[in-house]
Order: structure tokens, then sequence, then C-alpha cells
């Protein structure tokens, strides 16, 4: 009887935080992952082109809030930077990385294993922790907390408080979860299909087998489903820019397109955004003609 209520619940979840589409509608969201690491003008310049070229298409922001605490950084001029990129419609989330520096600013004892890249990552430069696993490192205690204060941190510099979230380097696992859940997230894009990314990463690679343990089924076809009565998974079903090219972005495009009504999950790194954000430039275009082809309409999520 448990089981089907909890199904029930998700269900029903399902429904209320979805919204509604028609067979022939499309949701595409455009993410952006803001690692913490630089903010360099090259990849500003190309997101700003990129807003210039779709001023129509919002973005959805998720931001690692460890750039507003590295030594010697001046906070106005950081969000400065970072909002030189938006337009008025877009959304800002929260997107981490245990880096040493926040871990620490938020009163936890930092962890420097397991790395998913095998990185040593007992180290003090501001990069250090960037590839920690934060299901596999931390307890779900320590992952409320991190949570929380990273949230605090946004709200501190002038954002809203975040709602939506994806963990580094596709990181969830149920203390996670539950630590988004104790906050009042209810959006995150942390589920991939790890085949998505063996264009970079050895099939063999700490990154590919955990996300194998993390997110075992998943495919680039999966659609969003509750993961508790508030908190809805939208798989990044498309994964980054930094892991396709334009043909494979619209072969993915085109297999959801026929199995319409579909969502696509897709976006870039802000920190690579001058090299690989060209190739959401070219694909969009040819997405849409697909589209009209198919008299199905596309909506870019904010």
């Amino acid at each position: 009887m448990r089981i089907v209520i909890q199904r029930l619940l998700l269900g029903l979840a399902l429904l209320l935080t979805s919204p509604a589409m028609a067979a022939d509608t499309m949701q595409l969201w455009i993410t952006v992952d803001w690692e913490g690491l630089s903010l360099d003008e090259d990849n500003l310049q190309a997101m700003q082109r990129f807003r210039q070229q779709f001023p129509d298409i919002p973005m959805l922001h998720l931001v690692n809030p460890v750039y507003f605490i590295q030594p010697g950084v001046h906070r106005a001029q950081v969000g400065s930077l970072i909002r030189s990129t938006f337009l008025p419609q877009d959304t800002v989330g929260l997107h981490l990385h245990p880096m040493r520096t926040l871990v620490e600013y938020c009163g936890l004892t930092y962890q420097a294993t397991p790395s998913i890249s095998g990185r040593d990552e007992h180290c003090r430069q501001a990069s250090c922790g960037h590839s920690v696993s934060l299901e596999f490192a931390y307890s779900e205690t320590e992952l409320t907390r991190l949570v929380h204060c990273s949230s605090d941190l946004m709200v501190q510099n002038g954002f809203n408080r975040p709602r939506h979230f994806r963990a580094g380097a596709w990181q969830l696992g149920p203390k996670l979860q539950a630590a988004l859940v104790a906050n009042g997230f209810y959006w995150d894009s942390s589920r991939i299909d790890a085949r998505l990314l063996t264009t970079r990463w050895p099939s063999d690679s700490p990154l590919i087998k955990g996300l194998q343990q993390l997110h075992a089924g998943s495919t680039p076809l999966e659609q969003p489903y509750a993961l508790s009565y508030q908190l809805m998974e939208y798989p990044d079903n498309a994964a980054l820019a930094d892991y396709t090219n334009t043909q494979q972005l619209l072969r993915l495009f085109e297999a959801l397109l026929n199995q319409a009504p579909a969502v696509m999950v897709l976006g870039f790194h802000q920190e690579s955004a001058a090299d690989y954000l060209l190739q959401l430039e070219r694909a969009i275009p040819h997405m849409q003609r697909l589209a009209k082809q198919k008299n199905v309409t596309l909506v870019w999520m904010p």
C-alpha cells in the first residue's frame, strides 16, 4: 500500500509542477554551468554575442557562488560580470562543485576524495576540490548545510534564492537529493546518460563509472519526472556543448522531436563558452527549421 501511495504522490507532483504540453509543442531549456573557476573576457563576450543573436531565447544560469569568496575578489564587480550576460527573461539557479574555499567558508571539513577525474585534490589553489564528488564525499547533513550556505551566498550578492539546481559533474544521488528537498528546491537537472560524455571521457574513467552507478538506465530520450512531491528532475538529456557537436545536437533534437511532446535540456559551460557555444549557435536555426517542418512549436523555457 505504501508503494502505491508513493507512486500516486509522484504522479501528482509531475502533473502539478510540469507545464501542460500539447503534442505539437516541445520545451527546450538552455542551461549555463558557471563553474566558479574564472570569468574570462573571451567567454563572457561569446555569451553576450549569443544573446544578441538570439534575444528571444532565455537561459537558466546555474551559478557556483564560490566566485564571490575567492581571495582578493571584489564582490560587486564579480556580480556585474556575471549579470553582463543576462537578459530580463533569464532565471538564476545554483551549481555546486565542492571547492575547498566554499566548503570551508560554509563551516565544513573539506574532503579531497573521491575525485571524478582521478586528480589529486589535496591542494590549496582556487580550483581545489572542483573534481570532488558531492554525493560520494559528503554526508546528507553536510550537503544540506552546503546547499543552504551556498544559497545564502547567492542572496547576499543580489540574486533571488535559487530553486533550480545542477550538481557539479552531475553527482546527484539520494543524499544530495534530500539536501535539495530540505532547502526548498523544485527543479534539478543532474541526471545524464554517461555515454553522452564519452567523447571526452574514457569509458573506464571514474566520472563515467560513477555516473553509471548514480544514473543507471538514463537515456538521451529521458523525460522529466518527479523525484519527490516537490522536486522535479529534468534530465540533462542533450548534455553540454563541450561534449557534442552541431550534428550530434541535431540528431538528439530530431529523436526527441519524433516523440513529441518532449523536453530537451541542453547548454554549455561559461568557462568554455568561447570554444563551444558556437555549437549551439549553429544548431539552433536548424532546430527551428526542423520543428517548423513538423509543425511543432518550440517553447524556450526561462
